[in-house]
């Protein structure tokens, strides 16, 4: 909600800047649907599935001939389905391009790239950072007064590698101390969102 008050005033903010022909040059985009995860194994070959759980986001751009570039904000928590009081909190900060293509004169598509980063915050162990990257696609429609409704796909590759921050001993007879631990394990996510976004002009 708060997200989107935020754009609501900006929006009447910059709108003296928007006419009807031209959406302007930058974008301001809330999301807001479900991620669902992949199973993750760890460096003792656990393996783990993650809850799908709802998400939010935000994403800032800058609008060139064809294409935009930016940065995107998400959030999510989930949950290991098999240890339930175990609460998985990830952050997701992408650097995204994408070529856009219009349908007509409103309906616009768009396929992009990102890379970034993940950081996961579990309630059981220290929280960590990691390498992402992935592809995203979807469309936008006009509504009049800058204002654009859409909806899109977005896969989120995460590399979970953590050998350089904790010390694990990965034999499977001594005591199990890396119930948490991976060694180059991708994790691949999938946000379906709902978005809103808000062109302007500064």
């Amino acid at each position: 909600m708060k997200l989107v008050t935020v754009t609501t005033i900006l929006a009447l903010a910059a709108s003296c800047n928007v006419s009807a022909t031209d959406f302007g040059d930058f974008g301001i985009s809330i999301y807001g649907g479900k991620t669902y995860s992949s199973d993750i194994e760890t460096s003792r070959h656990q393996t783990y599935e993650l809850e799908d759980d709802s998400h939010f986001g935000v994403s800032v751009d800058k609008y060139v001939p064809e294409g935009r570039y930016g940065f995107y904000y998400s959030k999510t928590e989930t949950q290991l389905t098999a240890y339930p009081l175990n609460k998985v909190e990830m952050e997701y900060l992408l650097f995204q391009t994408a070529v856009l293509r219009p349908i007509n004169d409103d309906l616009d598509v768009y396929l992009g790239l990102q890379i970034g980063a993940t950081f996961m915050d579990p309630n059981f162990i220290d929280s960590d950072t990691f390498f992402a990257s992935g592809l995203y696609t979807g469309f936008e429609y006009n509504l009049g007064a800058g204002f654009h409704l859409g909806a899109e796909a977005r896969w989120i590759a995460t590399i979970l590698n953590n050998n350089s921050k904790v010390s694990c001993d990965v034999d499977p007879d001594t005591k199990n101390t890396c119930s948490w631990h991976f060694d180059s394990e991708v994790m691949s996510q999938y946000q379906a969102s709902a978005t809103l976004s808000y062109r302007f002009s500064l």
